[in-house]
């Protein structure tokens, strides 16, 4: 950031820190608004800039129309002590400000299943708002990283909603959770968007894995890299030629450069196999599937590819 657009952006945020205390709710709410698009993609000090006007607002602001905005700005922030401010709120009567912790409260996750995050949403999933109840259930079951019997439950319980795109959200999140209960109701559900499926239930159908969801994946129409994907990852052949060719890159890679120390990952709730690299000078990672895609689906070609791109610290192979 140069010093002219420095000067510039703590100019804004002074004007803008100086309405969250005007008469007017329009104004404090526009101000709430336009410091949350400037905190979300900010660096950590220009959050660290906006969190405690924002946090000081939350301590007096009783206003309807002020408060969602409000609550989406501090989770703008990813200040923890946001927190407390929005699981209170996720008691509030009315019922746009819950929908706004329900959508923001997963920027401040406390990565615990019992954390006071998953406490609130867990409450959200029997709002009486359907969409309170629709973000939340989407919050726990897509979202979240923690998971524990009492989120399972939760969304086993939203499969009966009365609303249905509650229940899409929740065979999403099962489905997310690798729940295998759920293969017939996601195999319905991919039949049901064939046309233009939703990225979540794609990426549900990948991280589940079931063979079952192939012939409702194949009717897709979209071609997209997620339906492509879901279909690699559920497709029993494919899964067990990417582990096969998966350790075959390490070993190549060991042989090669034994520095880099290579191995492979594959993160809880996720279809997706890495390559990591911690040795390397700066510790990298890559997509297996991806890397073998650029090497022609050869693993030796794929380690080579890996050794042009991270050159040995002495500059030999």
């Amino acid at each position: 950031m140069t010093e002219t657009s420095a000067t510039a952006l703590d100019d804004q945020l002074r004007t803008l820190t100086g309405l969250l205390t005007a008469g007017s709710a329009a104004e404090r709410e526009s101000a709430c608004l336009r410091l949350g698009r400037i905190a979300d993609p900010a660096e950590d000090e220009v959050k660290a800039l906006i969190a405690p006007p924002l946090l000081a607002l939350a301590g007096r602001e009783r206003d309807v129309r002020v408060l969602p905005a409000l609550v989406r700005a501090l989770a703008a922030t990813y200040d923890p002590r946001a927190l407390p401010v929005l699981t209170g709120l996720a008691r509030h009567p009315d019922a746009a400000v819950r929908r706004a912790v329900a959508e923001s409260l997963t920027a401040l996750e406390t990565e615990r299943a019992d954390g006071p995050d998953v406490a609130a949403l867990l409450a959200l999933a029997r709002d009486t708002d359907p969409e309170v109840r629709e973000w939340a259930v989407f919050a726990l079951g897509s979202q979240l990283t923690a998971y524990g019997p009492a989120i399972r439950a939760a969304l086993h319980e939203r499969l009966d909603d009365e609303d249905e795109d509650v229940v899409d959200e929740a065979v999403r999140g099962l489905a997310r959770r690798q729940e295998g209960a759920v293969t017939e109701l996601l195999a319905e559900l991919l039949a049901d968007e064939a046309d233009d499926p939703h990225p979540v239930t794609l990426r549900a159908a990948a991280t589940l894995g079931r063979p079952e969801l192939l012939p409702a994946l194949r009717e897709s129409a979209a071609a997209q890299p997620l339906v492509t994907a879901a279909l690699a990852a559920c497709d029993p052949e494919r899964r067990e030629q990417l582990a096969v060719d998966g350790w075959q890159l390490v070993e190549a890679l060991d042989a090669l450069r034994p520095d880099l120390a290579a191995a492979l990952c594959s993160e809880r709730f996720s279809p997706n196999v890495d390559l990591l690299l911690p040795g390397a000078p700066d510790p990298a990672r890559y997509s297996v599937p991806h890397l073998l895609q650029r090497a022609g689906a050869d693993p030796s070609r794929a380690a080579s590819l890996v050794d042009t791109d991270l050159p040995a610290a002495d500059g030999n192979s």
